[in-house]
């Protein structure tokens, strides 16, 4: 791995919408903040995840586990440090911890995925990369060139 910077970074603040009753951040906010991290490292490398998607390809998620250690609340700024690794030539592991303010982990999260490439209504695992998919997978592991 090379001596760069490679976890991606991305800052929330948790609004009304992403709380329950009591103020606190709704379980299942934590997996659309872990979409936005993705999309957005994606946006950083200059691909845009509705291009992939029209050229025919997926990144789906295929496994999540997620541990929750202490809660955001409503107003709350959330920091997502996300790091990607390509494991077994087809999956791509992304492990994201969820931050506080003062540095202490919130959450953490582990979320596998694979490309899938849609052909006639059908969904295929892609097993050999194209070479493009590739150097993109690859540069999300190396991180970001800040």
């Amino acid at each position: 791995m090379s001596s760069r910077n490679n976890q991606w970074k991305l800052i929330k603040t948790v609004l009304p919408q992403h709380t329950d009753h009591a103020g606190v951040m709704w379980h299942g906010s934590y997996l659309n903040f872990l979409e936005e991290g993705r999309i957005d490292a994606l946006d950083q490398l200059g691909l845009s995840y509705s291009k992939l998607s029209e050229k025919g390809f997926e990144i789906p998620v295929i496994s999540i586990q997620l541990r929750y250690k202490i809660s955001f609340i409503h107003g709350e700024k959330v920091l997502l440090k996300s790091q990607f690794k390509l494991e077994n030539k087809i999956r791509l592991n992304c492990k994201t911890l969820f931050l506080k303010s003062n540095g202490a982990i919130g959450a953490e999260a582990i979320i596998g995925l694979v490309v899938v490439r849609k052909i006639n209504h059908s969904i295929k695992l892609v097993k050999d990369l194209p070479v493009d998919i590739k150097k993109i997978l690859l540069m999300l592991e190396e991180g970001p060139d800040f």
